[in-house]
């Protein structure tokens, strides 16, 4: 199934191990959508003995068990997500006027790592359903699954539980994959991947946050040099207005910041000279250090949410046949 995504890259689903054990090494806090501690939820393609009329219903119902249990959220980065399998176990005609469908399905529910092909949790239901066609057996059955039962909560905290260990025991992995990435002029997935991490994983965060800086500030004057090189050219042609698109892409904490209020400066006092009086470029300033930072921060997320829609979300539906492989 094909799905809208608002927001990234990294919601990631993850939660305490336990309340003890890990209450000293992961600590909770507030962060934007890139980070959240969250699950997406959907109904694969491949998942296709369900009626098309029963997979919105099946979505609510997994995202109602999400949020019940606290990993609710509709605009998330969907590599950690649920998705169902169902099984029809038996069909039968009751004896009623009009004869109706009676079906046993057994539903199970998976958490997983949808580009990583992992399975951290499984649950699995029983459900039955009448109707007068099989679809409506099929949506009654749905229907009828009890999103406050117990066993949900123990598979949604397993499932945090798995993720969290996760990123816990790749850290090192995560900070050494970034750094070759980077080497590579790979800057905008090395952050995805570093931004990726959600901040319960405390310490990990910690240290793939600093990186994410360096790297960020890397890629920044990368494309600064390429920002400059656009603009000097435009400007040999004398297209101020061309100049002016490039030159507004570079912002005060780049490398070559300074060469680009220079330029700016050079083409103002000729449009001045040739009697101009509509350019009236100015170059972006930060007031402080306090509005750099937080720039700065919102650039490394908007550069990892460009990188994962352009690479994972706009090619859409993944490849499921690892999970369904012994269905189809």
């Amino acid at each position: 199934m094909k799905n809208t995504v608002i927001h990234i890259l990294t919601a990631i689903s993850a939660t305490l191990l336990t309340i003890g054990t890990l209450a000293a090494q992961n600590t909770l806090g507030k962060t934007d959508d890139l980070g959240r501690v969250a699950l997406a939820v959907m109904v694969p393609d491949m998942a296709e003995n369900i009626p098309p009329g029963a997979k919105q219903l099946l979505e609510n119902k997994m995202m109602q068990i999400a949020t019940i249990n606290g990993l609710g959220a509709g605009g998330v980065d969907p590599r950690f997500c649920i998705v169902p399998m169902v099984n029809v176990v038996t069909k039968d005609i009751t004896p009623s006027a009009p004869p109706m469908l009676a079906m046993n399905m057994e539903i199970t529910f998976y958490i997983v790592d949808a580009i990583g092909q992992t399975i951290f949790a499984q649950s699995t239901i029983a459900a039955k359903g009448v109707g007068q066609t099989e679809d409506k057996a099929f949506i009654s059955g749905i229907r009828n699954i009890n999103v406050r039962a117990g066993q949900f909560k123990g598979f949604i905290e397993t499932g945090k539980t798995k993720i969290i260990e996760y990123y816990n025991s790749k850290c090192d992995v995560i900070i050494k994959e970034a750094q070759a990435l980077a080497g590579q002029k790979k800057y905008e997935e090395a952050l995805f991947n570093l931004m990726s991490v959600p901040d319960v994983c405390r310490e990990c965060y910690d240290r793939c946050m600093e990186l994410s800086t360096e790297i960020y500030k890397e890629y920044a004057n990368y494309k600064c040099t390429q920002y400059m090189s656009a603009a000097r050219a435009a400007w040999a042609n004398m297209d101020a207005d061309a100049a002016a698109v490039n030159l507004g892409k570079i912002t005060p904490d780049m490398a070559c910041y300074n060469e680009a209020v220079k330029l700016t400066d050079e083409i103002t006092r000729k449009m001045i000279a040739d009697g101009a009086n509509v350019w009236s470029y100015k170059m972006k300033r930060y007031d402080d250090a306090v509005e750099t930072e937080r720039l700065t921060i919102r650039a490394k997320r908007d550069v990892a949410i460009a990188w994962a829609y352009a690479t994972y979300w706009s090619n859409y539906p993944y490849n499921w046949r690892w999970l369904y492989r012994y269905r189809y």
